[in-house]
């Protein structure tokens, strides 16, 4: 039977780097007999790495669900390939992981493909960090950093068992899981998974050494993290582009002045602690489940550099300065003007809700 390997995550666990090697590769890996589909609607002509698209219809766009799982069935009928492989990070998520997993699994095995999940971890503490710098490059993030965490150690979203179930049911327990950062390995990631999915063979001649070493999404310093803080403070949001476009320039402004030689480091020996106590049991879980040993024996533990927030330290006169003046560039720049009073309270009131809540397309309406 042919196989249909699912990628669904986690974020932020060098998905987005394995998945522009896939996405640069499509053509060749078609003639290796591996098969990564376009899934783009006719909505939506502007193509992502990896398969957000399809995604994203179990969440804010059903309407196209039709539609791509239509040009996924027929992807799979004219196929020669043996392997298909789907990527898209946030499928571990909810609700993708609710209705997909059955829905895709009868797609596909409709066409012949058993499916298979492949799930990449990383300590809950450094998936935290990234989870919040990932929200400061999208002007999405306010607090400071040990009280964001504080808040994250409560959501499911880190407990890897929890986000596995539905869809390691769907595909009988046929799971891959692969560490960011393996003890017993310094492969990089790419090579990595490609093993762990017996397709070595097929997919490392077709990498360069550059691809290998490749990342991407490359995570602020502390300059430009508060920055952004500060701006997300006065309550102005955009959507992505236009919030990811001040951020950018954000990123621009300290590189000329020379700072941010090191990337923003929130964390101390007293949040590993706590975070380790916290998902200690869905760990072990997980790694049983998964690896049949424990969860120590297979994932490599953070390496803390000196914490460098700017969040809440007195500031010598240089750095407040520097901070202070990006800001008002970038407020110049383009244009930032503060909502009214009502957006401002509700802006200050929903930092400190739960992400669900935060998320509610009927409350951001309001």
């Amino acid at each position: 039977m042919r196989r249909a390997i699912i990628h669904i995550g986690t974020p932020r666990t060098g998905t987005s780097a394995f998945q522009t090697l896939l996405f640069s590769r499509r053509d060749q890996l078609l003639g290796q007999g591996v098969l990564y589909p376009d899934l783009t609607p006719r909505s939506s002509p502007l193509p992502h790495l990896n398969h957000q698209h399809l995604g994203e219809t179990f969440s804010r766009k059903p309407e196209d669900r039709r539609e791509l799982l239509s040009k996924l069935d027929a992807a799979l009928a004219d196929t020669a390939a043996d392997v298909v492989l789907l990527s898209y990070e946030s499928f571990c998520l909810p609700p993708h992981r609710t209705a997909a997993p059955k829905l895709l699994c009868d797609l596909l095995a409709r066409r012949g493909f058993r499916l298979e999940i492949l799930m990449t971890v990383r300590p809950q503490a450094s998936y935290i960090l990234s989870q919040y710098t990932w929200r400061i490059q999208f002007l999405r993030e306010a607090r400071p950093f040990r009280v964001a965490f504080l808040k994250d150690l409560a959501e499911h979203r880190y407990d890897y068992l929890h986000g596995l179930g539905t869809w390691a049911r769907a595909a009988d327990w046929r799971v891959h899981a692969v560490p960011l950062q393996d003890v017993r390995s310094t492969a990089p990631l790419a090579a990595r998974i490609a093993a762990e999915l017996g397709l070595a063979g097929r997919l490392m001649p077709l990498l360069t050494s550059a691809d290998l070493a490749f990342r991407t999404n490359q995570s602020f310093g502390p300059v430009a993290t508060e920055v952004s803080r500060r701006l997300r403070r006065l309550g102005v949001t955009y959507d992505l582009l236009r919030s990811r476009a001040i951020t950018g320039r954000i990123e621009t402004l300290t590189q000329e002045c020379g700072l941010d030689a090191e990337p923003f480091q929130g964390l101390d020996e007293a949040m590993l602690r706590k975070a380790s106590r916290r998902f200690v049991e869905q760990n072990e879980g997980f790694a049983q489940r998964v690896w049949g040993e424990a969860w120590a024996r297979r994932v490599r533990p953070e390496h803390l550099g000196p914490v460098n927030e700017l969040a809440g330290r007195d500031l010598d006169v240089a750095r407040a300065t520097e901070v202070e003046r990006i800001k008002q560039v970038i407020v110049g720049e383009f244009e930032l003007r503060p909502p009214s009073s009502l957006r401002r309270v509700w802006h200050n009131l929903s930092q400190g809700a739960p992400t669900w809540l935060r998320s509610s397309p009927l409350l951001r309406r309001i």
